[in-house]
């Protein structure tokens, strides 16, 4: 009896220190470590669990403008600070890589076909016949079971307000009301931020903060609205997350500067609370590489990543902390785009990346995860 108490003492000071050790070590190689023994599974979800919790991934895919359009793939996971390269099969091409704002989507759209992945790693493709009406810049995202995708179409299309509806249930299209004309000139992802909940998708002119939201389920539109914080604001972005609710990100004119800043905004009556406000060395390393200053925006959970284009150097990081406590932001050296890799098609998205899914894409489908 003394003999297995001893054994059970030594196993929970053993699994204390793995903990701590395994806290260090990046993500994909905790798929390995887990298989390594009961102790070290329950040390590993313990040390998600308490130690260092996972934290969303921001996942770069580059497409190649010439056949075959060999497509690769880099994430940031910040729960390490490391990039990774992931070697997976190329994706089947349809068209040109586009990701949402919205959530995370991939999307390929051309005359003949729709293909779209909303897994966090992006594994699985869904392939569709296309909308019916041809569209060049639209939004697309998913809201609850459906994809909503919304203007963008052609000036020569009979409505280029148009709204179609993909259902994922019965992989059919529905149409949708017609985007509200005062949308009329900024139907277009370019003009139009999107925010996407379970039930409903928030789009928002950049420049205005003109805001109408859709409902798929009863088919209409709501608004407009303006959401205007306190102070001028430009190039605003808005996203949705479970846990950090409805945000905008946008840019402000300070004093004859420029200034990045975070609001959270009240789901029922579109107030106004400032979260935080970029670092100016942050602001600084986002204006480096371009003469026009413009941000865009990925968001997941209670991370937002900002950047200028995905071919920059460098993206800024924000995490929300919780309990109103404001945020803390971090600059992210771009090593893709610092080793002149990025010279196609580049596209981000942000997504909760756990343990399973790294599970699923290793046994499964074959990937490979290399710390860059």
């Amino acid at each position: 009896m003394a003999t297995r108490l001893n054994q059970e003492e030594e196993a929970e000071i053993h699994g204390d220190v793995l903990e701590t050790v395994l806290s260090h070590v990046p993500s994909v190689d905790l798929v390995s470590a887990s298989h390594v023994s009961k102790w070290w599974r329950g040390a590993v979800s313990s040390s998600l669990r308490h130690q260092n919790p996972p934290k969303p991934w921001l996942i770069l895919h580059t497409q190649s403008t010439r056949p075959p359009h060999a497509t690769a793939a880099h994430a940031y996971d910040p729960r390490s600070d490391v990039w990774i390269r992931i070697r997976r099969p190329p994706i089947e091409y349809v068209a040109a890589l586009h990701s949402s704002s919205a959530a995370s989507l991939l999307y390929m759209l051309s005359p003949s076909a729709f293909a779209f992945s909303t897994d966090p790693l992006h594994s699985d493709w869904t392939i569709a016949s296309p909308p019916r009406v041809w569209r060049m810049d639209p939004i697309v995202a998913r809201v609850g079971g459906a994809v909503v995708v919304a203007g963008g179409a052609c000036y020569f299309e009979d409505d280029p307000l148009a709204v179609e509806i993909y259902d994922l249930r019965t992989r059919a299209w529905r149409a949708g009301e017609s985007m509200p004309p005062t949308l009329k000139d900024s139907a277009a992802a370019a003009w139009l931020s999107a925010a996407a909940t379970v039930e409903k998708l928030l789009l928002v002119e950049k420049q205005t903060g003109l805001t109408h939201w859709f409902d798929p389920i009863s088919n209409s539109w709501s608004g407009p609205i303006v959401l205007k914080p306190s102070q001028p604001v430009r190039s605003c972005h808005v996203s949705f997350s479970s846990s950090s609710g409805l945000i905008m990100i946008g840019i402000c004119p300070i004093e004859n500067k420029e200034t990045v800043k975070l609001w959270r905004i009240g789901e029922n009556d579109f107030s106004f609370e400032e979260i935080g406000e970029m670092p100016e060395e942050c602001v600084a390393g986002l204006k480096s590489d371009s003469v026009d200053f413009s941000i865009d925006v990925r968001v997941a959970s209670n991370l937002v990543y900002v950047y200028n284009s995905p071919a920059a150097e460098e993206v800024v990081a924000c995490e929300i902390t919780t309990g109103g406590g404001g945020c803390r932001w971090w600059k992210v050296r771009n090593v893709v785009a610092r080793d002149g890799m990025i010279l196609n098609t580049s596209v981000f998205t942000c997504a909760e990346v756990g343990i399973g899914d790294l599970q699923r894409a290793i046994t499964a489908k074959s990937w490979q995860f290399e710390v860059v």
